[in-house]
């Protein structure tokens, strides 16, 4: 039910939204594009920690300032997805725009993640995880951009919970808490 409430309002907005560019002022944008990511969960000992995946990337900028962000990556192993917990297929951030200018945008971006799409919006879900840090896109024209952000990456509740149910983690929980758990993406966005 939720992931077609969620696509009914994406496809709404993407209806009603009128022309506009990456660099405008006006009400509601839309992009979408591409994106690649790289994930170091800064745990060594666990060889799924760290990866690259490809996904797909969908911007909506509201009012200039806001915005909100969907993502879904094309997993290169998705039989390993749950042993990664801090890689999720689905991302979901809400995004302030600090600096939109008619030629860069410099943001900060902070939401959540899950292998499972419906973690995305149960904040205790068993499969969530937490994401937030800066990021700048780049203008070509009126709806090309390319960017760049730098995501610190956490666990959700459930999943250390149940690390500390566990005792003998395989990966100890402050391995998993800290500015070594990060992700960097690299999108390429058309803004309709």
């Amino acid at each position: 039910m939720r992931k077609w409430m969620l696509g009914a309002v994406l496809g709404g907005v993407t209806l009603t939204a009128g022309q506009a560019a990456a660099d405008s002022n006006s009400w509601v944008t839309m992009g979408v594009g591409a994106q690649y990511s790289f994930v170091s969960s800064g745990v060594s000992e666990n060889p799924n920690a760290a990866g690259h995946q490809y996904g797909l990337v969908s911007r909506l900028k509201l009012l200039r300032f806001l915005g909100v962000e969907g993502v879904a990556q094309l997993d290169q192993d998705p039989k390993t997805q749950e042993e990664r917990h801090l890689s999720p297929r689905y991302q979901l951030a809400a995004m302030l725009n600090l600096v939109p200018t008619d030629y860069f945008n410099l943001f900060l971006a902070a939401g959540t993640g899950a292998y499972e799409a419906g973690d995305l919006f149960d904040l205790n879900g068993r499969s969530t995880s937490f994401h937030g840090g800066p990021g700048l896109e780049v203008y070509f024209g009126d709806h090309v951009a390319v960017g760049g952000d730098v995501r610190f990456r956490m666990p959700g509740p459930h999943y250390l919970k149940e690390a500390v149910k566990r005792e003998l983690a395989p990966e100890p929980v402050e391995d998993m808490v800290g500015l070594q758990v990060w992700q960097a993406n690299f999108t390429v966005s058309y803004y309709l």
